[in-house]
């Protein structure tokens, strides 16, 4: 065999090779999306049931039609059930966070609302990330989320 025919041959099937790969690289991507749409449709639902459960804590305190302490962590533990099994794992570790310091702060009369507002927008933060979205100007927790249900969060978060 010659060199030009080598070259030819060379020059017909490289490129059948490349484009046999490329599909076959693409189906393969094509059919993870597939497996994790739903996945990511719940874990979408889930952590809009978590947004709107803090979004009601503040608008129940601005209102003065605060729910129950008990119906709170009542739906804080249902959303944990469902979220366990969706969520990744720095969403899962950012709420367990959250979940440690109220238990290490409850009961005292003076808790630091920044560290507990802090540990909130780092849940928010993380199901940010976790849904591909950014979270570049928000503040090192996504703080930023916050600030509009917060009158005087400027001077509270200093």
């Amino acid at each position: 065999m010659t060199n030009e025919t080598l070259i030819t041959l060379l020059s017909i099937f490289l490129p059948v090779l490349g484009a046999g790969v490329g599909y076959l690289i693409k189906s393969n991507v094509e059919k993870r999306r597939q497996l994790l749409e739903p996945v990511n449709q719940e874990r979408r639902e889930l952590y809009q049931q978590f947004v709107d459960l803090i979004i009601d804590i503040f608008k129940g305190s601005k209102t003065g039609k605060q729910k129950k302490e008990q119906d709170l962590l009542m739906q804080l533990y249902t959303f944990y059930k469902k979220y366990i099994l969706y969520a990744s794992p720095e969403v899962i570790i950012a709420f367990s966070d959250y979940f440690q310091y109220l238990y290490k702060v409850n009961g005292e009369v003076e808790n630091d609302f920044k560290i507990h507002f802090q540990k909130l927008t780092h849940i928010m933060a993380e199901m940010r990330k976790d849904l591909g979205l950014s979270n570049k100007k928000l503040g090192k927790n996504g703080e930023k989320l916050f600030r509009a249900l917060i009158t005087d969060f400027d001077s509270m978060m200093k």
